[in-house]
């Protein structure tokens, strides 16, 4: 925490008239004190002037060999009882105890360091720029060089100079940041602080260059003490270690409905959704499982595995799997992209009579997909995966799963319902509804979401029986004499439970 006093003009002509009244007054002292004889004069005791000189150096010693020491590029120094305080060329302020230094930044470049009451003033130098044409009239007629001059307004009183508090943030973790301002600074609880970074953008093609500030959350304070204060920052809101605050009276920046995209962050997910199958002794797991890396442009780049599904009972053992990789262009309000990979085929109509899967009795076959997003990802959205498969030369559909989300508000801050579904050839059909919930963190790195869900999975396949009359092969066409092979479809379903866990390392 840093405190930049604004100069006063009033100071140099208060110290200039004071100085003034003292030299007027040096004459009349002189008369007025009566010449000391030599009898009534007393010895005085004085210490030797080398003394002081030699202390003075010391302390200059100290002040150097400190500076030397920290690499800094001394423009004003002050002694304290405490210890001394240097000033640096890269606005760092060193404040030197006994056995510790605590190293302070001060908002611009340092021009003087004046003692205070148990406090130092940081006297700082800022620049601004004005267009010409951005200056104000005169709201009066104006007088020529040779009228008389308009009287000065009178400058602010130096007891009560006009400050910007400032403050840095020292701690960054799971949504949270700690600033170096509290109580002591004239913070309180509840009150908004807007953090932001500046940085310095060139002017065109020329050297010249501007101080840009970028605003990046405004948050209450949640938890203060006399030099310390703690804000939870909103959804997928990230503000970096060394980021500046300062008070402000606008409204916290965070959003539950489009909350923004995060650079540079990592998805792990996976979903178990076990179930029994109705009607014979059988069990099955329709799951699902993800990974995806959002990069610092507007891509994500993704492998899905949906469906993850496997079911095993007295009739046949079942497999539907759908994985490919997506490459999508992503944004805040939507998301769309294409991927390929493979699919495996659970119809009799698009059965070529051999299975690629063993015991299971699936086909593998070649999968497009295509994923369409609507909304952000951890806000209100509406999501669409289409499957493709290509079998005997032609593109056919595969199936398509989806999925919707809104905030709970009435639950909790950090909630959202669901609500996903999706079925196809792959041999695979649901349905559920459930509750997502952030349980540790704010979206970005760290983050750990729950979801809890509830609904019906079906898996469908087929299995090879013996033939009675009029067999036919998948196709449809009547199987030749000595080569008869039927086809039964199976399925397994009933109700299911869900879990999802989501990661963001």
């Amino acid at each position: 925490m840093f405190v930049r006093p604004a100069l006063c003009h009033a100071a140099p002509l208060r110290l200039t008239a004071a100085l003034f009244a003292a030299l007027l007054a040096l004459p009349q002292a002189s008369a007025q004190e009566a010449p000391a004889s030599d009898d009534d004069a007393l010895p005085q005791q004085t210490s030797p002037p080398g003394d002081d000189v030699a202390e003075d150096a010391n302390a200059e010693d100290v002040i150097a060999s400190r500076a030397r020491a920290e690499d800094c590029e001394l423009v004003a120094s002050l002694m304290l009882e405490q210890g001394p305080v240097l000033a640096c060329a890269d606005q760092r302020v060193l404040v030197v105890r006994e056995g510790s230094m605590e190293v302070r930044r001060a908002a611009g470049p340092i021009e003087a360091l004046l003692p205070a009451e148990d406090d130092v003033w940081v006297i700082t130098r800022r620049q601004e720029a004005t267009l010409l044409s951005g200056l104000p009239l005169p709201s009066g007629p104006t007088t020529s060089p040779e009228g008389p001059a308009a009287p000065r307004p009178s400058a602010p009183s130096p007891s009560t100079p006009t400050s910007e508090v400032v403050a840095t943030v020292v701690e960054s973790h799971h949504g949270s940041v700690i600033v170096d301002m509290g109580s002591a600074q004239g913070l309180q609880p509840g009150q908004h602080l807007e953090l932001y970074e500046v940085k310095s953008v060139r002017l065109g093609d020329t050297s010249e260059s501007t101080e840009r500030v970028r605003t990046l959350a405004i948050a209450p304070i949640q938890s203060l003490s006399e030099n310390r204060a703690e804000l939870n920052l909103g959804i997928n809101e990230r503000v970096p270690t060394g980021a500046l605050a300062r008070p402000t009276p606008q409204e916290s920046t965070t959003s539950r409905l489009t909350p923004p995209r995060l650079p540079g962050l990592a998805r792990l997910s996976f979903t178990l959704r076990p179930f029994l199958a109705l009607g014979t002794v059988g069990a099955g797991s329709l799951s699902e499982a993800s990974a995806a890396y959002q990069f610092e442009g507007p891509w994500t780049a993704e492998l899905l595995i949906d469906p993850l599904a496997v079911g095993f009972s007295r009739a046949a053992n079942l497999l539907a799997v759908i994985g490919t990789a997506i490459i999508s262009y992503d944004t805040t309000p939507f998301q769309v992209g294409i991927g390929f990979g493979t699919t495996t085929i659970n119809s009799t109509a698009y059965q070529s009579g051999g299975s690629d899967t063993g015991g299971f009795g699936a086909e593998l076959g070649f999968a497009i997909s295509q994923k369409v997003r609507l909304g952000a990802l951890d806000g209100i959205h509406v999501q669409l995966v289409n499957n493709f498969f290509l079998y005997d030369g032609a593109f056919r559909y595969g199936g398509t799963a989806g999925g919707a989300q809104v905030p709970a508000g009435s639950i909790g801050k950090s909630s959202w319902i669901v609500a996903r579904g999706g079925a196809g050839f792959a041999g695979h059909a649901f349905g559920e509804v459930g509750l997502k919930v952030l349980a540790r963190g704010n979206g970005d790195h760290g983050s750990l979401f729950f979801v809890p869900t509830v609904g019906l999975a079906q898996l469908r396949g087929t299995r090879e029986v013996d033939c009675g009359s009029g067999p036919e092969l998948p196709s449809g066409e009547p199987a030749p004499t000595g080569d008869q092979r039927c086809y039964v479809e199976v399925s397994q379903g009933g109700p299911m439970i869900g879990f999802q866990i989501e990661w963001r390392p």
